[in-house]
């Protein structure tokens, strides 16, 4: 499918909360996506360091051998977003990860400017670290509100606390931010389209009825299909239904003529005019299609 708009996704978190290893996840399992990562320092990237040497360009941009590009902040985050989409072969997908200090949603707000789509900010909570952090008088502000500002949580590091401590990390962060979703994921093993959205590995055609997950059996996936166009009101139904998602990715056509594509991430809600020549993913006749992914119930 063609698009005009490249969708950017915010890796935030404080520091030591394994930003850095869930990037070095998603360039090794990138999920079928050509990838343009944007870092404050390549040093913590597990890529080939003669490979970094050799490509250390006007533009700071490494292509990588899987087909990602990489970009460090240094000259500037517009800069580094220009380099990016300027290039010839401009990557499926932008993911920022801002240092630990940073806000994140200061990132984010560069994916409402053309060409850039918003893909939602992931933030990363270490389980054995994040309480103790969030009371520094120092950091604890800012940790408070990245947690707060997050459209889905990652608690990672869980395997290093006892099961009532998660428990309590749990409880705590949903006093902090009550109505995002938790995802737990140690040493950044979370699939690829629950951090940047169903994309070319999710689009398949599924079986009938609910399918798993094909990363595990921690999550399900589901579609949800039309075959005559739907109202607005009725679009915000159906993903109500939904219920507590992790992610919902399709194109709906409307009732009014319009066709919109739909990208949920947490709590945040897109829904936005679709690129010129944009459809459904699944080849089957039908005039709109979601995918959703949510946490398996156990």
């Amino acid at each position: 499918m063609s698009r005009s708009r490249i969708p950017l996704t915010v890796i935030g978190g404080y520091l030591g909360a394994g930003k850095t290893t869930l990037v070095n996840r998603l360039l090794a399992e990138p999920g079928g996506r050509r990838l343009g990562v944007i870092v404050n320092d390549f040093g913590a990237l597990a890529v080939d360091a003669g490979l970094l040497a050799a490509a250390a360009g006007e533009d700071g941009v490494v292509s990588l051998p899987n087909g990602c590009v990489c970009c460090t902040v240094g000259a500037g985050l517009h800069e580094a977003l220009s380099a990016l989409s300027s290039r010839a072969e401009p990557p499926d997908h932008v993911l920022i990860e801002v240092s630990g200090v940073a806000d994140p949603a200061t990132a984010a707000a560069w994916g409402t400017v053309p060409p850039f789509l918003p893909a939602g900010v992931i933030v990363l909570a270490a389980a054995d670290t994040i309480r103790r952090q969030a009371r520094d008088r120092y950091v604890g502000p800012e940790v408070v509100r990245q947690l707060a500002g997050a459209d889905l949580l990652l608690v990672t590091k869980s395997d290093l606390v006892g099961t009532g401590e998660i428990d309590g990390v749990h409880r705590w962060l949903e006093g902090i931010a009550p109505d995002v979703p938790r995802v737990e994921a140690i040493a950044g093993d979370v699939p690829a389209d629950v951090v940047l959205g169903v994309g070319p590995s999710g689009m398949t055609p599924p079986a009938p009825g609910e399918r798993p997950a094909g990363h595990s059996d921690r999550y399900r996936t589901w579609t949800w299909a039309s075959d005559s166009p739907v109202s607005i009101d009725a679009l915000h139904r159906v993903l109500d239904d939904m219920g507590e998602v992790l992610r919902v990715k399709g194109v709906v056509r409307l009732d009014d003529g319009r066709t919109m594509l739909v990208q949920v991430v947490g709590r945040r809600r897109d829904i936005t005019p679709a690129p010129l020549g944009l459809g459904p993913g699944f080849d089957s006749g039908h005039v709109s299609e979601l995918v959703a992914i949510a946490l398996a119930e156990h």
